[in-house]
């Protein structure tokens, strides 16, 4: 199926300009899915491993009849790691370009965020916006405290790669080594933070071989993410 798109520029409150696309089928549109990817991903025209990743799933989705909305993402500076401001930055475009493109919304609405891209998705979701969405889904998204979410939600699936393993290192001087947890552990954590004004049908999901953003990390067979990504925004 050949992908049609559209591409917008706009002015964020701050007076950046950037770039709105919408990806769509040639036929009428049968789903819209709002497309978030994670910190090492800034525009749409990124040319390294993750923005190849987003760009292979939107197709994948058009080719199923979606329409896709995606967007360049505020600029931050990589020599630090991504914080509560950036996560808070890429909400507030995000927020616009679901509102922008509300006309247009059709079908099961659905939230794909991978790494800060779910974590801006969730900021999101706790101010109330969009107010009702069908799914979401949340990749390599940690969650370390009770999150409440305002909107009303379908379902919620967390996806991680079987490698991505998560360091912390003791606060105190006892010479402790630093700990290793696999998403076996923290994604079930991650699951039990999640709450709802309604009882949230969540859903954990561990993708064997593959890492933080669902790269291969392990010789052998993996499963094809795109594929396994396609499948759970279509509610499958």
């Amino acid at each position: 199926m050949a992908v049609q798109e559209r591409t917008q520029w706009r002015i964020d409150p701050a007076g950046a300009a950037y770039r709105t696309r919408r990806s769509f089928p040639a036929g009428p549109p049968n789903a819209t899915v709002l497309l978030a990817g994670p910190g090492s991903v800034g525009a749409l025209d990124g040319e390294g491993r993750d923005d190849i990743l987003l760009r292979d799933l939107t197709y994948r989705l058009v080719a199923g009849g979606a329409q896709v909305l995606t967007c360049d993402m505020p600029a931050r500076d990589r020599g630090r790691p991504a914080d509560e401001s950036d996560s808070l930055a890429r909400a507030d475009r995000l927020g616009q370009l679901l509102r922008a493109h509300e006309h247009l919304a059709v079908g099961p609405i659905t939230l794909i965020g991978f790494s800060l891209g779910g974590q801006a998705l969730l900021r999101m979701l706790t101010s109330g916006d969009p107010r009702q969405t069908d799914r979401v889904v949340l990749v390599g998204t940690v969650l370390e405290e009770d999150t409440f979410l305002s909107s009303q939600i379908e379902t919620l699936d967390l996806v991680y790669g079987s490698l991505d393993l998560i360091g912390y290192v003791a606060e105190t001087d006892d010479g402790l080594p630093p700990v290793a947890l696999t998403p076996d552990m923290y994604g079930k954590w991650s699951a039990a933070r999640l709450i709802g004004r309604h009882a949230l049908d969540v859903h954990v999901y561990l993708f064997k071989g593959l890492g933080h953003t669902l790269h291969p990390c392990a010789d052998g067979p993996v499963p094809d993410p795109v594929s396994a990504l396609t499948a759970l925004a279509a509610g499958r």
